[in-house]
């Protein structure tokens, strides 16, 4: 396990980037930074985190051979893992489910974001980057992130960030291969619709014209997208930056 720690980054996500252009690194190599100064999530927002509270980390893992066309199922995999781990060292205490595309919710607040960014090579994947984001004994958030969360304020008492970044590190490398995806592929999708948050439950959503409408989750389909059946009874698909779930 080679985890490459640095005080301050502007995000470990590129830093892992630039590494591994300007060198060969070994698969599942970490960077694990105390302070981002320039984190994103999906659709680039930006990742508020408390220094040296939280675990902020990016995972290089080679995927040699990987269609393009699996690309979500990496998005799956390592949603579901990392959910199952931050499960496991909460004891159960809550209701643990993943935000589409790949956010980690406590009931309905946020505990973690995850942006997976790939390497290609003729219509396929080479590497991946998988950058986390997760709020572990900070106490505190600022006032305009009202559905923040952390380990720390659901469990009651401050968490060892090494051992969950371990427990992380270890549930994907024991998965996230090229051989395992291949024959999981129904496997790592149904896992992904069992801890899949508000799925089948009526909620408000928001297109991209600012349209506010009431829609249930029924499915996401092999190529990541979201599907909602509407007052209507019927369904559309939406891509990630088409909709947002208020």
């Amino acid at each position: 396990m080679n985890i490459i720690k640095l005080n301050a980054i502007d995000s470990t996500n590129r830093f892992l980037k630039d590494l591994a252009k300007k060198s060969d690194i070994d698969n599942f190599t970490v960077a694990v930074a105390e302070e981002q100064l320039a984190g994103k999530g999906q659709m680039n927002t930006v990742w508020h985190s408390e220094k040296g509270k939280n675990l902020l980390f990016t995972v290089y893992v080679e995927l040699k051979g990987l269609s393009i066309d699996l690309i979500p199922y990496i998005n799956f995999l390592s949603a579901v893992k990392i959910r199952d781990v931050i499960d496991d060292v909460l004891g159960n205490v809550s209701k643990i489910k993943v935000k589409w595309p790949n956010d980690i919710m406590s009931y309905n607040d946020k505990i973690s974001g995850i942006l997976v960014e790939n390497i290609l090579k003729k219509q396929q994947v080479d590497a991946c980057f998988i950058g986390v984001g997760l709020n572990v004994n900070q106490l505190y958030f600022p006032s305009h992130l009202t559905k923040a969360n952390s380990l720390a304020n659901i469990k009651g008492n401050e968490f060892d960030k090494e051992m969950v970044l371990e427990k992380i590190i270890l549930a994907l490398e024991a998965v996230m291969n090229v051989d395992y995806i291949y024959n999981n592929l129904e496997k790592i999708k149904q896992e992904y619709l069992n801890q899949l948050y508000k799925i089948n439950i009526p909620t408000m959503f928001m297109d991209t014209e600012q349209n506010i409408f009431m829609g249930k989750i029924v499915d996401v389909t092999n190529e990541g997208l979201l599907l909602l059946e509407k007052e209507n009874d019927l369904i559309y698909s939406y891509a990630v930056k088409e909709i947002k779930l208020l």
